[in-house]
């Protein structure tokens, strides 16, 4: 459970330390007062990344040089940005490797944005399974970064093609479809797993029954075969076109594509169910999960935000933001941590 989070030139907070001593906190108060600011620094704490921004000089306070963000939990986490980059520590030990330092303390978290999941691009969905499995499986996190190097030189080599180099090309791309069979393996079992959770989580929260479906570019038993169909496509645009890096998924909702025919409401729903069923992954694994629920109430009625209240309740710990208390039920609030902002 975190006991402390302290930030100092994070975004719009100069220099602010909460104690927290319930299991259940709530950060409560107007549009643009700092709230999900809060969520979002435990949310970089524990992936090194960010909801909000791929580029994290801009949680840097305007007209300030560094950022210093620190948790208290089992262990002291503290990161340090900068211009040039960051910096990881735990107990003040310096942990260079993002793979040593990720997923200290796992936790799982709820945004508005997140509905880019289903609205968004491809690339929005890749890095969901290439966020989430790397704090899962430190192997997976390995393992992508590789494939990604190799196709960045294939990349590089198909600029510059001429036949003299396709021997070196052949063993590229055969170095590719190694990394391709083991991740497609690890992302296909990862959402049958998600999908096994969501009959659970659906169930609970009284939603649309959910399904996710993996889309390759290729024929996974036939790998090298699909890239040799695609090479003369791959010279001519000079990129490779099919791989892991161009894979996707969909999201069903009572068998319809979500992305064509669910409303807002639905989506937030669906969206909710995931990040839930995510949490029942990690507990299966026997990690204790925090969970972040940035504005989780809105758009939704009473009924569904006692379902999400009465599942969150047992959970280990749980921030949540919320412009107003009202819908809230007076049970939690008893239990409960509040911090006006």
């Amino acid at each position: 459970m975190i006991q402390q989070l302290e930030v100092h030139h994070f975004r719009k907070f100069s220099n602010l330390k909460l104690d927290f001593k319930n299991k259940t906190v709530i950060f409560t108060g107007q549009n643009a007062v700092g709230k999900t600011t809060l969520l979002e620094a435990i949310y970089l704490i524990s992936t090194s990344k960010s909801h909000r921004t791929n580029d994290l000089s801009t949680l840097i306070q305007n007209n300030e040089d560094i950022t210093i963000i620190q948790i208290q939990e089992n262990k002291k986490y503290k990161m340090i940005l900068t211009k040039e980059g960051k910096q990881s520590f735990i107990n003040d030990i310096s942990y260079p490797k993002l793979s040593d330092f990720i997923g200290g303390f796992p936790v799982v978290m709820f945004s508005p944005s997140d509905l880019e999941l289903i609205q968004g691009s491809k690339s929005v969905r890749r890095r969901f399974l290439d966020l989430e499995l790397s704090l899962i499986d430190k192997s997976y996190l390995r393992a992508i970064m590789g494939y990604k190097k190799l196709v960045k030189e294939r990349n590089e080599l198909l600029k510059i093609f001429t036949e003299e180099k396709k021997l070196v090309l052949d063993v590229i791309t055969k170095q590719i479809c190694e990394y391709i069979s083991k991740i497609y393996n690890i992302r296909t079992r990862f959402l049958e797993k998600l999908n096994q959770k969501l009959e659970f989580v659906c169930k609970n929260l009284d939603c649309e029954k959910l399904k996710l479906s993996y889309i390759p570019t290729y024929d996974i038993n036939h790998l090298e075969e699909s890239f040799k169909s695609k090479l003369s496509y791959d010279l001519i645009t000079k990129t490779t076109n099919i791989g892991l890096h161009r894979d996707d998924f969909k999201i069903e909702l009572d068998t319809l594509e979500a992305k064509e025919f669910a409303s807002e409401g639905q989506m937030r729903n669906a969206i909710l169910a995931i990040k839930f069923a995510l949490k029942e992954i990690y507990k299966e694994k026997g990690q204790n999960i925090i969970l972040l629920l940035d504005d989780v109430f809105a758009s939704i009625d009473q009924k569904r935000i006692n379902h999400i209240m009465e599942y969150i309740k047992n959970e280990h710990q749980t921030f949540i933001t919320t412009t107003s208390l009202f819908n809230i039920p007076d049970e939690l609030l008893k239990e409960a941590q509040i911090i006006r902002l």
